[in-house]
């Protein structure tokens, strides 16, 4: 019995006798050159990988350090990192004097973006949106212009489909086929809007005129579209619709689109001169 209860006096002794060979390591505020506290920065014991991070006063605690000579790594982002050295002893509490941190001022090298890419279905001016003839830079009017070249090459057979490629803009629902009102609603900067404009001038269009008809789209936004009358337009913007102009040689083109759903569209444009007697 005595030599099981001094095997276990033993035992004891020894594990509280390792356990009390540790130390702590309590470190005095982390600020900036500002005098800031610097809260959530890295106190790293870079020899046992072990440490703690600085609580919203910038102290720390790092308890359970076997004894020895350490170097401390303080880092935060933004800051430069500084390294201190530190000696812990048995059930001692090392304190570590307050340690201020520097910005770290990195000028990043130069970033240089060539561009030469070219939207060939940008149109560069306008002389319906602002009525003149101006350049897009020229132009004060926030507006997307949907030329028929990329319509043509997206196979568009609609106008709702067509109206798609401006941004800022959703249908609200589509074409009753009524004359008169019977045209979609769309949606643009919060406010209801139709295809009100045909070539700059009124012409509601009830979506029957055909994609293949169609030189541009052009949506302005915004309370810009005033200029054309607020009988035509609401404070979202408006929808000018530009048909195809006619030019003096003969010419035209034949299509035919073939998809599934039973899709079959065959279009035909055919420009003839008017000769004057």
């Amino acid at each position: 019995m005595n030599k099981k209860l001094l095997l276990l006096t033993v035992i004891l002794f020894s594990v509280f006798s390792i356990y009390g060979q540790t130390g702590i390591i309590k470190g005095g505020k982390i600020i900036s050159k500002k005098g800031k506290v610097i809260e959530n920065a890295s106190v790293l014991i870079t020899k046992l990988k072990k440490g703690a991070m600085t609580n919203s006063y910038g102290d720390y605690i790092i308890e359970k350090v076997e004894p020895g000579n350490y170097i401390l790594n303080i880092s935060f982002v933004g800051y430069k990192s500084q390294k201190v050295a530190v000696s812990v002893k048995n059930n001692e509490t090392t304190t570590v004097s307050a340690i201020t941190l520097i910005e770290s001022q990195e000028q990043l090298s130069e970033v240089v973006v060539n561009g030469n890419k070219r939207n060939k279905f940008a149109k560069k001016t306008s002389q319906f949106v602002s009525k003149m003839p101006l350049n897009q830079l020229e132009n004060p009017q926030v507006y997307n212009s949907i030329s028929g070249e990329l319509l043509k090459e997206q196979v568009v057979t609609n106008l709702n489909d067509a109206i798609k490629n401006a941004t800022g803009i959703t249908r609200l629902w589509e074409s009753t086929g009524r004359g008169g009102d019977g045209a979609e609603y769309y949606s643009l900067r919060g406010f209801a809007v139709q295809p009100s404009l045909l070539n700059g001038l009124p012409g509601l269009n009830n979506g029957g005129l055909d994609p293949s008809n169609i030189e541009r789209i052009e949506v302005i936004k915004g309370p810009s579209g005033t200029l054309y009358g607020s009988s035509l337009i609401s404070y979202g913007g408006l929808i000018n619709v530009v048909t195809k102009q006619p030019y003096e040689t003969f010419g035209g083109e034949i299509s035919y689109t073939s998809g599934s759903y039973g899709l079959n569209r065959v279009t035909a444009d055919i420009n003839t001169p008017s000769w004057g007697g």
